[in-house]
């Protein structure tokens, strides 16, 4: 099968952008949705997530399983060649006006499995933009090919966890301008494709309107990873994970939620043998094994 553009995209430069495909009413729950969990986040939790704004997890939202299961994204999957994709993870992402940029990072973590180093794609981030989305208000960045290319970033101590997310050191290189980023702009209904290998942060909000969206996290033919990934993809989708030293929050888990909405996005639910030994987590790749995949 011929590959689309939007494929070669996400291939080559690790993400592709995907003009709105979302009928009006979608999007006026989303930001009815969105508006009202954000509403109820706390002080502490938007010092604790600076650097992001704050991050929500939509495993306590069951309204949002009308759009992780959503027929347009169903269609996106197909036209991208990312079938047989399960759900892992998803949040709600907002970040208000006067905050910092977010600091360089990419969200893989599965650098201790080999096929990693691959022109397989793990997992795929849908970002669906809920704001007109620029350079001047928190916009997305990124470095192109970094999914699959050795940069200087990888290089640069620093730990995607707490101490970065609360900025504490603001000077640190991870949230500076590098020569080779390439700033995202989008509308809203917008979805950005990224790598979750994809090297990318935010640039400052200095504008006077929160910039929101909603950030989904699925895994392409997940039948086809290794056994290890899989239970560790199952144990992120049942919130049975720890970052950064601290239990993520266990108040509801999907499999909970009531069967009008359960029933939507049931067969996105990833399901593995109970007795495999999860994959550990490991946010940062072997730059020799990356050197040696660029030429790949």
């Amino acid at each position: 099968m011929m590959k689309s553009a939007n494929r070669e995209k996400l291939e080559q430069q690790g993400y592709c952008i995907i003009p709105g495909i979302f009928e009006q009413s979608m999007m006026e729950k989303l930001n009815q949705w969105s508006g009202k969990v954000l509403e109820n986040v706390s002080e502490n939790h938007r010092t604790q997530f600076k650097a992001q704004g704050c991050r929500v997890d939509i495993s306590d939202y069951p309204d949002f399983s009308e759009i992780i299961g959503h027929e347009a994204l169903a269609a996106l999957f197909d036209e991208l060649d990312l079938g047989g994709h399960v759900f892992s993870c998803g949040s709600i992402i907002s970040k208000p006006p006067s905050s910092p940029a977010l600091f360089w990072h990419q969200d893989w973590w599965g650098w201790d499995d080999p096929m990693s180093y691959t022109d397989r794609i793990p997992q795929v981030n849908m970002m669906i933009y809920l704001s007109p989305t620029s350079a001047d208000n928190g916009g997305l960045r990124v470095i192109p090919g970094s999914h699959r290319q050795k940069h200087s970033i990888h290089e640069i101590p620093g730990e995607y966890g707490s101490a970065m997310s609360r900025v504490e050191e603001p000077d640190h290189p991870l949230y500076q301008l590098w020569e080779e980023e390439y700033a995202i702009k989008v509308q809203p209904g917008d979805v950005v494709v990224k790598d979750a290998r994809l090297l990318h942060g935010t640039y400052s909000n200095a504008s006077n309107e929160d910039r929101t969206l909603l950030s989904l996290n699925f895994n392409p033919n997940y039948s086809g990873l290794p056994a290890g990934m899989q239970s560790r993809i199952k144990k992120i989708f049942m919130r049975e994970w720890k970052f950064d030293g601290h239990s993520v929050p266990n108040d509801l888990q999907m499999v909970q939620w009531p069967e009008l909405y359960r029933g939507k996005i049931e067969h996105l639910f990833p399901s593995c043998a109970d007795d495999v030994t999860p994959l550990n987590f490991n946010f940062s790749p072997d730059l020799d094994l990356l050197s040696r995949a660029e030429h790949s």
